[in-house]
Order: C-alpha cells, then structure tokens, then sequence
C-alpha cells in the first residue's frame, strides 16, 4: 500500500485503539452522559461515526471495486476537498452538524446508546474502511469522484475522502475523551 493510503489507514486504526481506549472501561451510565443537554456523549460521538461510515462506506467500496483510472500517486486535491478536510480534521472549529448525520435525538443528559453494539458497529465500519484504503491501492485517488451520500452537491476525489474520513473520526474520539474529562462526569 501506498504510503499516502497507508497514513489514511492509519488514522482509521489510530480512532479505533483511542475509542476503544475510551469506552472500553466506561459503564453504561459513563458512555451515555452528557455534560448538557446539547453536548454530547461518548455514545453519541460513537454512533455519529457510525452514521458517518454506513453512509460513505458504499460509495467508497463501489469506487475502490470498479475499473477505474491508475496513478501511483502521490496525489494532491483541489481546493473544495482540501478546505472539507481542513474543516472536519482535529482541532477545526466546530461546524454544525446536519439533520440525517446527528445521533438520535435526546433530552436531558443522558442518550440511550447500547455500549457493545456501538462498539461492534464501529469496529465493523473501520475495518471496512481500512479495506476500502487497501482495495485503492493503485488507482488515481485524485481521478476517482465519490458523491457524498449527505450533501448530494459534494463530489470529490475519493483519496480526499477516505483523508477526511479518518481525520473525522479521529476528531470525534477526541470529543469523546473531552467528555470523560468534564466536571460532573459520573465515577
């Protein structure tokens, strides 16, 4: 594998031994606080990965299948892919979420998200993903256009997505951890 989808890779295997690190120990309780009713949990944070994923993850595994344009890379993206990186990478100013990517509704402080399910789901999703960035591995990353399933005007290369996409994730298991580290956080 490239060494560019080797880095991809690597931020989806870095958010799955983080989160893990994070929720493995946690109680139900600890997983579904909320520091405030529009803050999130560590749940929360979980099953909008997984939205996230079960989302791109068709049209990321359809373009890594087909016959596509070859490139040995390394590969560079335009302006619009590089500044939606910029946006939901670490450390980016928070963007508001949009409707069908949010975790279920909830009130109050505390979600209902069942710990062990999420969990499966999203090590199911990473693998997935981590496949997807080894299925791509010779074709023109730059080349290949993926429409976002959640913003339908979006297209963009699929090796800016698959960057975004780990540094996404990475983001949100650094929220999760956040929350663990609120005042108030049930011991």
């Amino acid at each position: 594998m490239t060494d560019q989808l080797t880095s991809y890779a690597s931020a989806y295997r870095q958010s799955q031994t983080d989160a893990h690190r994070i929720a493995d120990g946690l109680t139900d309780e600890q997983f579904n606080w909320k520091p405030s009713p529009k803050s999130w949990s560590v749940g929360e944070c979980i099953v909008h990965l997984n939205t996230i994923a079960k989302g791109y993850l068709p049209a990321f595994e359809d373009a890594a299948s087909r016959e596509a344009p070859r490139a040995s890379g390394p590969f560079t993206y335009g302006f619009v892919a590089r500044k939606f990186t910029d946006a939901v990478r670490p450390g980016s100013r928070a963007i508001p979420t949009g409707g069908p990517m949010k975790p279920p509704a909830t009130t109050g402080t505390q979600s209902a998200i069942d710990k062990a399910r999420a969990m499966a789901s999203f090590d199911g999703y990473t693998d997935r993903l981590v496949a997807v960035c080894e299925a791509a591995d010779g074709l023109d990353l730059a080349a290949i256009k993926v429409r976002s399933p959640f913003l339908k005007l979006m297209k963009l290369p699929l090796g800016a997505f698959l960057d975004a996409m780990g540094l996404h994730a990475i983001r949100h298991v650094m929220q999760a951890e956040r929350v663990t580290q609120e005042a108030g956080f049930p011991s």
